[in-house]
């Protein structure tokens, strides 16, 4: 038998070993270790099949700034997943996430939306301020975006889960990509006078709320309204 195909089995037997039937659970907790026994399979690589990834663009960026890195952070954590940035060759990189079930499809539905709407918010930005100094605007439509991340964050909070799925999301990565290297960037400096800014970031933000999705098999509906 396949080995895809008997981690696949195994898996079905361990979901049905949570049943509130007793016999039941215990029959297929059974036929589980008895699999695993025979095909030598470890509890890792049962996790691990659990294990998807969904991506999502970085919008044009060859080196995404480090509020669109933050987002994506900060969403994998809501939904406890892996945010990683790949890029093959000299392509545009994508923001890549790593999940359990529908959760990495979860993350990069959110991550899109958001995404478009800061980026959206941050243009309008800077599109009124009416600078000639090309760096200061770019800086201040960066002041705008990091308070933008900082007003959803409380929103976003409230759906982190638990990391109970972290070791198996280690196992998977370290199989598929080997070593990670961290992509870090530096946040824009923020000064005294930016306080009109931060506030403009804030209020721009407080339009986005994000909902449950009731339904894992639709698990790009239902997750992000924007409030008229």
């Amino acid at each position: 038998m396949d080995r895809l195909k008997i981690i696949d089995k195994i898996h079905k037997c361990l979901r049905l070993s949570e049943s509130g039937n007793p016999n039941e659970a215990a029959a297929a907790l059974r036929q589980a270790q008895a699999l695993m026994r025979k095909y030598e399979i470890k509890e890792e690589d049962v996790r691990s099949s659990e294990i998807q990834e969904a991506s999502a663009h970085s919008g044009g960026y060859f080196n995404p700034p480090y509020w669109a890195v933050a987002l994506s952070e900060l969403i994998a954590q809501a939904f406890e997943c892996r945010a990683y940035i790949s890029r093959k060759d000299e392509e545009r990189p994508v923001f890549r996430f790593i999940g359990v079930d529908c959760s990495a499809a979860i993350s990069a539905y959110t991550f899109t939306v958001l995404y478009r709407q800061l980026r959206r918010s941050r243009r309008l930005y800077m599109d009124d301020l009416g600078l000639d100094d090309n760096s200061e605007r770019l800086r201040q439509g960066n002041v705008f975006a990091q308070a933008w991340l900082f007003r959803i964050a409380k929103t976003v909070s409230e759906f982190i889960a638990k990391p109970k799925n972290e070791q198996a999301i280690d196992d998977y990565v370290k199989a598929h990509y080997g070593e990670i290297t961290d992509f870090e960037r530096d946040p824009a400096g923020s000064e005294s006078r930016d306080y009109e800014i931060i506030l403009c970031g804030m209020r721009a933000a407080n339009t986005v709320k994000l909902l449950r999705s009731v339904n894992r098999t639709t698990a790009n509906k239902g997750i992000v309204e924007q409030c008229a």
